[in-house]
């Protein structure tokens, strides 16, 4: 291979990720990259590295290997706090349209897991949606999404994936954009992607009646492109869900609340004229959302004082390489 063609800068987006490589879809062609040496050295978080729907910059190394020298910007970000010890931020998916957060329409389907889910979605560029799976197996769907309503006023799509007029209203939603589905283990993500395939990409196996949990978990995300100009990304079932930032401005009930506080400085614990206190007696606060607020006040701190000492470490490195 000639070095005029080792040296020319391809873009493409990465569409599978592997412990050291990606797959990257260009020009209808695929091929697989790892991350340059550059690369290696100017970039130390796991979040800087290529995800999944990234756009990457790239060139060849030879017919079969790609190397990757940058990672463009990216429009959307859907994150979590890492479950390892590190607490760092995980990416899900970048550079997508809307998130689908799925759930069962069975004994999984739970308000609790929901909050959950919705706080990866504050205060980012991307659309959220309810997405109720397994209609064919409930009976009164309604109460599901009443109590939905009272949690979010994202939109709220029902299902089943035997329902051919189900199936055309999600590809019509979903048509010319870039998706994630994400859920529990056994909400049917990974069902809803072989529908709208209409072939047996993932495997599934049957869901246990005893506790409605699936024994399928999708071990590797993929972005797979539909034939009605869609993308879609399944993503393994989460089961511990901690978002890396919230923005508090999803709160704005909570924060208007607390200005009316009789002390600037109220803890919103026993102080006297807590307006915070007041509505949790009477219910107008839901206390499970007074909870994940308190939460996402910590972690945000928290985040917050470890990028301010990531970046001051950075600036110390870069200095020295300069001396």
């Amino acid at each position: 291979m000639h070095q005029e063609a080792r040296d020319l800068l391809f873009t493409g987006q990465v569409i599978a990720v592997y412990k050291d490589r990606y797959l990257i879809a260009y020009d209808q062609q695929r091929i697989m990259a790892e991350v340059s040496g550059r690369f290696l050295y100017l970039h130390t978080l796991k979040s800087e590295y290529p995800q999944i729907g990234d756009y990457v910059k790239w060139r060849l190394a030879n017919v079969d290997l790609g190397i990757i020298e940058q990672v463009t910007e990216r429009k959307s970000i859907l994150a979590r706090q890492d479950v390892g010890e590190s607490k760092e931020k995980h990416i899900l998916a970048v550079n997508i349209d809307v998130v689908f957060i799925c759930m069962s329409l069975n004994e999984d389907f739970s308000i609790t897991k929901l909050r959950n889910f919705l706080s990866l979605t504050y205060g980012a560029h991307f659309e959220t949606m309810i997405l109720l799976t397994k209609k064919d197996l409930c009976i009164n769907v309604t109460s599901y999404i009443e109590h939905i309503k009272h949690v979010t006023d994202d939109k709220i799509m029902t299902m089943s994936i035997y329902d051919n007029d189900d199936m055309m209203s999600l590809k019509t939603e979903i048509k010319d954009k870039t998706v994630v589905l994400i859920g529990s283990s056994g909400v049917g993500k990974s069902s809803v992607i072989n529908a709208l395939m209409g072939i047996d990409h993932f495997k599934t196996k049957d869901i246990r009646i005893k506790d409605a949990q699936g024994r399928h978990t999708t071990v590797n995300r993929e972005l797979i492109e539909l034939d009605h100009g869609a993308k879609i990304i399944d993503t393994p079932g989460i089961r511990i869900v901690s978002s890396y930032q919230v923005s508090e401005e999803n709160f704005e009930d909570i924060i208007n609340l607390s200005k009316g506080c009789r002390f600037q400085d109220c803890k919103h614990d026993k102080e006297p004229g807590c307006m915070i206190r007041k509505a949790l007696d009477s219910g107008e606060i839901d206390a499970s959302r007074w909870l994940q607020y308190q939460k996402a006040i910590r972690l945000n701190a928290y985040n917050k004082q470890r990028e301010t000492e990531r970046e001051r470490m950075r600036e110390k490195q870069a200095s020295k390489r300069y001396e």
